[in-house]
Protein backbone atom coordinates (compact mmCIF):
# COMPACT_ATOMS: atom_id res chain seq x y z
CA UNK A 1 0.00 0.00 0.00
CA UNK A 2 1.45 3.61 -0.97
CA UNK A 3 1.57 6.78 1.10
CA UNK A 4 -1.49 8.09 -0.79
CA UNK A 5 -3.40 5.32 -0.01
CA UNK A 6 -2.34 5.31 3.68
CA UNK A 7 -3.22 8.93 3.51
CA UNK A 8 -7.13 8.01 2.24
CA UNK A 9 -7.09 6.01 5.19
CA UNK A 10 -6.28 8.07 7.63
CA UNK A 11 -8.82 10.88 6.40
CA UNK A 12 -11.42 7.90 6.40
CA UNK A 13 -10.75 7.85 9.92
CA UNK A 14 -10.63 10.82 10.87
CA UNK A 15 -14.02 11.91 9.43
CA UNK A 16 -15.41 9.03 11.01
CA UNK A 17 -14.57 9.76 14.24
CA UNK A 18 -14.53 13.47 14.34
CA UNK A 19 -16.97 14.36 11.72
CA UNK A 20 -17.29 18.03 10.84
CA UNK A 21 -19.88 19.97 12.22
CA UNK A 22 -22.44 20.51 9.35
CA UNK A 23 -24.29 23.69 9.35
CA UNK A 24 -28.44 23.76 10.48
CA UNK A 25 -29.75 25.39 8.13
CA UNK A 26 -33.50 25.47 8.57
CA UNK A 27 -35.52 25.57 11.60
CA UNK A 28 -38.97 23.98 11.56
CA UNK A 29 -40.00 27.63 11.69
CA UNK A 30 -39.82 27.97 8.07
CA UNK A 31 -42.74 25.63 7.78
CA UNK A 32 -44.76 27.19 9.94
CA UNK A 33 -44.25 24.76 13.25
CA UNK A 34 -43.98 26.10 16.55
CA UNK A 35 -40.85 24.83 18.19
CA UNK A 36 -38.86 24.82 21.39
CA UNK A 37 -34.89 24.36 21.56
CA UNK A 38 -34.54 21.79 24.40
CA UNK A 39 -31.80 19.81 25.53
CA UNK A 40 -31.11 16.71 27.89
CA UNK A 41 -27.59 14.54 29.54
CA UNK A 42 -27.14 11.78 28.66
CA UNK A 43 -25.51 9.12 31.33
CA UNK A 44 -22.33 9.89 30.61
CA UNK A 45 -22.87 13.70 30.83
CA UNK A 46 -22.81 15.02 27.41
CA UNK A 47 -25.44 17.70 26.75
CA UNK A 48 -27.46 16.83 23.83
CA UNK A 49 -29.27 20.17 21.93
CA UNK A 50 -32.61 19.14 19.86
CA UNK A 51 -36.26 20.84 18.71
CA UNK A 52 -39.14 19.63 19.81
CA UNK A 53 -42.27 19.98 17.53
CA UNK A 54 -45.71 20.39 19.38
CA UNK A 55 -48.73 18.64 18.04
CA UNK A 56 -51.70 18.82 21.45
CA UNK A 57 -51.70 14.61 21.39
CA UNK A 58 -50.04 12.29 22.94
CA UNK A 59 -48.31 10.66 20.47
CA UNK A 60 -44.69 11.25 19.60
CA UNK A 61 -42.03 11.06 17.56
CA UNK A 62 -38.04 10.38 18.68
CA UNK A 63 -36.21 11.08 15.72
CA UNK A 64 -31.80 11.01 15.27
CA UNK A 65 -29.70 11.04 12.06
CA UNK A 66 -26.74 9.68 10.23
CA UNK A 67 -23.52 11.22 10.00
CA UNK A 68 -22.31 13.75 9.40
CA UNK A 69 -25.61 15.50 9.39
CA UNK A 70 -27.96 16.70 12.39
CA UNK A 71 -31.57 17.47 13.53
CA UNK A 72 -32.03 19.65 10.10
CA UNK A 73 -30.39 17.10 8.07
CA UNK A 74 -27.32 17.41 5.65
CA UNK A 75 -26.57 20.04 3.40
CA UNK A 76 -25.17 18.34 0.87
CA UNK A 77 -25.55 20.61 -1.93
CA UNK A 78 -23.22 23.47 -0.70
CA UNK A 79 -19.74 22.99 -2.02
CA UNK A 80 -17.41 21.00 0.06
CA UNK A 81 -20.07 19.19 1.07
CA UNK A 82 -21.30 17.44 -1.64
CA UNK A 83 -19.32 14.25 -1.94
CA UNK A 84 -22.85 12.01 -1.86
CA UNK A 85 -24.58 13.36 -5.07
CA UNK A 86 -24.92 16.78 -4.41
CA UNK A 87 -28.48 17.36 -3.06
CA UNK A 88 -29.72 18.95 0.56
CA UNK A 89 -31.24 16.51 2.79
CA UNK A 90 -33.69 18.01 4.56
CA UNK A 91 -35.82 16.49 7.29
CA UNK A 92 -38.07 19.23 8.02
CA UNK A 93 -40.70 18.21 5.10
CA UNK A 94 -40.74 15.01 7.09
CA UNK A 95 -41.26 16.92 10.30
CA UNK A 96 -43.75 18.74 9.06
CA UNK A 97 -45.61 15.84 7.91
CA UNK A 98 -45.41 14.22 11.28
CA UNK A 99 -46.87 17.20 12.47
CA UNK A 100 -50.01 17.70 10.24
CA UNK A 101 -50.92 13.86 10.99
CA UNK A 102 -51.09 14.54 14.62
CA UNK A 103 -47.38 13.59 15.91
CA UNK A 104 -45.05 15.14 18.46
CA UNK A 105 -41.53 15.02 17.32
CA UNK A 106 -38.36 15.24 19.11
CA UNK A 107 -35.62 15.51 16.80
CA UNK A 108 -32.02 15.87 18.39
CA UNK A 109 -28.51 16.24 17.48
CA UNK A 110 -26.26 12.99 17.94
CA UNK A 111 -23.00 13.66 20.00
CA UNK A 112 -20.24 15.38 17.93
CA UNK A 113 -22.75 17.06 15.72
CA UNK A 114 -25.16 19.65 15.05
CA UNK A 115 -25.15 21.66 18.55
CA UNK A 116 -24.28 18.58 20.77
CA UNK A 117 -21.30 18.47 23.21
CA UNK A 118 -18.60 16.02 22.25
CA UNK A 119 -18.14 13.06 23.75
CA UNK A 120 -14.38 12.27 24.79
CA UNK A 121 -11.97 13.69 22.87
CA UNK A 122 -14.83 15.24 20.70
CA UNK A 123 -15.21 11.53 19.16
CA UNK A 124 -18.22 10.40 17.80
CA UNK A 125 -18.31 6.34 18.02
CA UNK A 126 -21.21 6.13 14.94
CA UNK A 127 -23.58 4.50 17.47
CA UNK A 128 -20.98 2.55 19.34
CA UNK A 129 -21.22 5.27 22.12
CA UNK A 130 -23.95 6.71 21.10
CA UNK A 131 -26.66 4.46 22.41
CA UNK A 132 -26.70 6.48 25.79
CA UNK A 133 -28.52 9.33 23.59
CA UNK A 134 -31.56 6.83 22.56
CA UNK A 135 -32.12 6.49 26.05
CA UNK A 136 -32.12 9.91 27.06
CA UNK A 137 -34.19 11.28 24.68
CA UNK A 138 -36.90 8.21 25.45
CA UNK A 139 -36.30 9.65 29.33
CA UNK A 140 -36.64 13.34 28.15
CA UNK A 141 -40.19 12.11 26.93
CA UNK A 142 -40.89 10.42 29.63
CA UNK A 143 -39.99 13.32 31.77
CA UNK A 144 -41.36 16.45 30.17
CA UNK A 145 -45.27 16.75 31.79
CA UNK A 146 -46.76 17.24 28.16
CA UNK A 147 -45.25 13.91 26.76
CA UNK A 148 -45.37 11.98 30.05
CA UNK A 149 -47.98 9.72 29.28
CA UNK A 150 -47.66 9.55 25.41
CA UNK A 151 -47.34 7.06 22.80
CA UNK A 152 -43.45 6.90 21.84
CA UNK A 153 -42.11 5.29 18.38
CA UNK A 154 -38.60 5.76 17.05
CA UNK A 155 -37.22 7.29 13.66
CA UNK A 156 -33.48 6.05 13.91
CA UNK A 157 -30.76 6.21 10.71
CA UNK A 158 -27.54 5.04 9.97
CA UNK A 159 -25.55 5.78 12.80
CA UNK A 160 -28.34 6.51 14.90
CA UNK A 161 -30.21 3.40 14.12
CA UNK A 162 -26.97 0.93 15.37
CA UNK A 163 -27.14 3.44 18.49
CA UNK A 164 -30.82 2.55 18.93
CA UNK A 165 -29.82 -1.28 18.15
CA UNK A 166 -27.17 -0.99 20.93
CA UNK A 167 -29.43 0.11 22.87
CA UNK A 168 -31.76 -2.28 22.93
CA UNK A 169 -29.14 -4.49 23.56
CA UNK A 170 -27.62 -2.53 26.77
CA UNK A 171 -31.04 -1.88 28.20
CA UNK A 172 -33.81 -3.56 26.38
CA UNK A 173 -36.19 -2.78 29.69
CA UNK A 174 -36.41 0.74 28.06
CA UNK A 175 -38.27 -0.30 25.21
CA UNK A 176 -40.92 -2.12 26.79
CA UNK A 177 -43.40 0.54 26.24
CA UNK A 178 -42.03 2.14 22.69
CA UNK A 179 -44.36 1.46 19.95
CA UNK A 180 -42.68 1.01 16.86
CA UNK A 181 -39.34 1.69 14.94
CA UNK A 182 -38.54 3.09 11.46
CA UNK A 183 -34.60 2.20 11.05
CA UNK A 184 -33.38 3.30 8.01
CA UNK A 185 -29.92 2.33 7.05
CA UNK A 186 -28.57 0.41 9.68
CA UNK A 187 -24.80 -0.55 8.75
CA UNK A 188 -22.28 -3.17 9.39
CA UNK A 189 -18.95 -1.18 9.40
CA UNK A 190 -16.92 -3.84 7.75
CA UNK A 191 -19.22 -3.62 4.63
CA UNK A 192 -18.58 -0.02 5.07
CA UNK A 193 -15.43 -0.11 4.94
CA UNK A 194 -15.10 -3.11 2.05
CA UNK A 195 -16.90 -0.74 0.28
CA UNK A 196 -14.48 1.87 0.61
CA UNK A 197 -11.46 0.03 -0.21
CA UNK A 198 -13.50 -0.86 -3.63
CA UNK A 199 -13.39 2.77 -4.57
CA UNK A 200 -10.04 3.85 -3.35
CA UNK A 201 -8.41 0.74 -5.07
CA UNK A 202 -7.33 -0.86 -2.15
CA UNK A 203 -6.53 -4.17 -1.93
CA UNK A 204 -9.17 -5.40 0.54
CA UNK A 205 -7.61 -7.48 3.65
CA UNK A 206 -4.82 -5.24 3.39
CA UNK A 207 -6.89 -1.60 3.58
CA UNK A 208 -9.04 -3.24 6.19
CA UNK A 209 -6.00 -4.08 8.82
CA UNK A 210 -4.32 -0.63 8.17
CA UNK A 211 -7.42 0.84 8.61
CA UNK A 212 -8.34 -1.18 11.79
CA UNK A 213 -5.46 0.04 13.24
CA UNK A 214 -5.73 3.61 12.26
CA UNK A 215 -8.96 3.58 13.95
CA UNK A 216 -7.79 1.96 16.84
CA UNK A 217 -5.49 4.21 17.76
CA UNK A 218 -7.60 6.88 17.34
CA UNK A 219 -11.25 6.15 19.12
CA UNK A 220 -9.76 2.56 20.46
CA UNK A 221 -12.29 1.58 18.83
CA UNK A 222 -12.32 -1.76 16.05
CA UNK A 223 -14.26 -2.03 12.91
CA UNK A 224 -15.65 -5.04 14.29
CA UNK A 225 -17.14 -3.32 17.26
CA UNK A 226 -19.67 -1.84 14.27
CA UNK A 227 -20.62 -4.96 13.31
CA UNK A 228 -24.64 -4.41 14.32
CA UNK A 229 -26.12 -7.83 12.44
CA UNK A 230 -25.79 -9.97 15.10
CA UNK A 231 -27.47 -7.48 17.36
CA UNK A 232 -30.58 -7.59 15.32
CA UNK A 233 -31.81 -10.24 17.96
CA UNK A 234 -32.58 -7.41 20.72
CA UNK A 235 -34.93 -5.84 18.78
CA UNK A 236 -38.27 -6.61 20.67
CA UNK A 237 -40.58 -3.92 19.01
CA UNK A 238 -42.25 -3.37 15.64
CA UNK A 239 -39.72 -2.51 13.26
CA UNK A 240 -39.64 -1.38 9.64
CA UNK A 241 -36.50 -1.11 7.55
CA UNK A 242 -35.48 1.27 5.26
CA UNK A 243 -32.55 0.72 2.53
CA UNK A 244 -31.34 1.99 -0.37
CA UNK A 245 -31.45 -1.51 -2.56
CA UNK A 246 -28.21 -0.02 -5.60
CA UNK A 247 -26.30 1.62 -2.60
CA UNK A 248 -22.78 1.76 -3.00
CA UNK A 249 -21.27 2.45 0.44
CA UNK A 250 -23.59 -0.50 1.92
CA UNK A 251 -25.08 -3.69 0.76
CA UNK A 252 -28.98 -4.23 0.76
CA UNK A 253 -28.40 -8.01 1.62
CA UNK A 254 -27.10 -6.56 5.36
CA UNK A 255 -30.03 -5.27 5.60
CA UNK A 256 -32.43 -8.49 4.40
CA UNK A 257 -30.66 -10.63 6.98
CA UNK A 258 -31.00 -7.98 10.21
CA UNK A 259 -34.94 -8.12 8.95
CA UNK A 260 -34.58 -11.67 8.76
CA UNK A 261 -33.06 -12.29 12.10
CA UNK A 262 -35.26 -9.68 13.83
CA UNK A 263 -36.90 -11.85 16.05
CA UNK A 264 -40.92 -9.91 15.46
CA UNK A 265 -43.61 -10.86 13.65
CA UNK A 266 -44.68 -7.41 13.19
CA UNK A 267 -41.69 -6.14 11.06
CA UNK A 268 -41.44 -4.55 7.15
CA UNK A 269 -38.72 -3.91 4.84
CA UNK A 270 -38.46 -1.85 2.05
CA UNK A 271 -35.93 -0.82 -0.62
CA UNK A 272 -35.13 2.20 -2.57
CA UNK A 273 -34.84 1.70 -6.28
CA UNK A 274 -32.57 3.47 -9.08
CA UNK A 275 -30.40 4.98 -7.18
CA UNK A 276 -26.62 4.25 -5.83
CA UNK A 277 -27.23 6.94 -3.23
CA UNK A 278 -27.23 5.72 0.62
CA UNK A 279 -28.51 9.37 1.36
CA UNK A 280 -31.81 9.22 -1.13
CA UNK A 281 -32.87 6.81 1.97
CA UNK A 282 -32.30 9.49 4.24
CA UNK A 283 -34.48 11.55 1.87
CA UNK A 284 -37.41 9.17 1.53
CA UNK A 285 -39.68 10.21 3.83
CA UNK A 286 -39.44 13.71 3.54
CA UNK A 287 -40.09 13.06 -0.24
CA UNK A 288 -42.73 10.29 0.44
CA UNK A 289 -44.28 10.14 3.82
CA UNK A 290 -46.98 8.47 3.14
CA UNK A 291 -45.58 4.47 4.04
CA UNK A 292 -44.19 6.33 7.42
CA UNK A 293 -47.23 7.53 8.36
CA UNK A 294 -48.88 4.11 7.91
CA UNK A 295 -46.49 2.84 9.94
CA UNK A 296 -46.70 4.78 12.95
CA UNK A 297 -50.70 5.00 12.79
CA UNK A 298 -51.02 1.32 12.63
CA UNK A 299 -48.97 1.31 15.92
CA UNK A 300 -49.60 4.55 17.96
CA UNK A 301 -53.42 4.97 19.79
Amino acid sequence: MNEQQTQMLNMLAQGLSTPPRTPILKTPADYGLAYEEVFFKTEDGIKIQGWFIPANSNKVIISNHFSPANRYGFAGHLEGLDFAGGFEVNFLPRYKALHDAGYNVLAYDLRAHGESEGGEKGLSGVGYWEWQEVLASIEYIKNRPDTANSDVSLMSMCMGANATINAMEKQPEAFKDIKSLIAIAPLKGQTNMERNMEQMQIPEEEGLQAFDAIYNELTGLHIEDHNIIPKAKHIQIPTFFLQVRQDMNSRWTDVQEMFDSTPVEDKKVYYVEDTPWRFHGYTYFSEHPEQMIEWYDQHMK
